[in-house]
């Protein structure tokens, strides 16, 4: 994994906090070990179901479809991980899908958005100019709000779920 620089997010570094760029069997554990933490099990609930139910689980999710992680850590634990991946949907001009995870003991404390900035501008260097998308649910006031913030603009919604695009 690749360690990268975080001083121009303050409260990124101040705070103890490093982010990688990449892939290695002890994120891999740690996925298997947060995802079933109530408020993961509640707005995707496929992390604890499908993505990372096992190592095993989690190590194919990362390789079949050509994820980029980056992961937040404080220390040795994951406080968040961040996933880019090409999943093109040409109905809305984009070429590449985006999530984020925030786990319990990094929750309400200010790191989503420095977090998510510093992967996608490390995002854009590697791949180009690029138009990201991503669905959340309607209910998740956070996350709309984070994904405002980054310059995600709501182009639609079925049952419940948005759909964003940053271009």
């Amino acid at each position: 994994m690749r360690l990268l620089d975080i001083t121009q997010e303050q409260s990124l570094s101040d705070s103890g906090l490093s982010v990688y760029e990449g892939w290695n069997e002890k994120l891999a554990c740690d996925l298997v070990v947060a995802s079933v933490q109530p408020h993961i099990k509640r707005y995707t609930p496929n992390d604890a179901a499908k993505r990372f139910v096992s190592l095993e689980s989690a190590n194919e999710w990362y390789t079949v479809k050509n994820h980029t992680t980056y992961s937040l850590y404080h220390g040795d634990t994951l406080a968040g991980i961040i996933w880019f991946r090409p999943g093109p949907k040409p109905d809305l001009g984009a070429e590449y899908s985006f999530a984020i995870r925030l786990y319990e003991d990094a929750i309400g404390k200010g790191l989503a958005y420095p977090f998510a900035r510093i992967a996608h501008h490390d995002y854009a260097v590697k791949v180009g100019l690029l138009t990201v998308w991503l669905e959340t649910d309607g209910d998740n006031a956070a996350a709309l709000h984070l994904y405002k913030k980054l310059g995600y603009q709501r182009v639609g919604e079925h049952d419940g779920r948005i759909t964003m695009v940053k271009k």
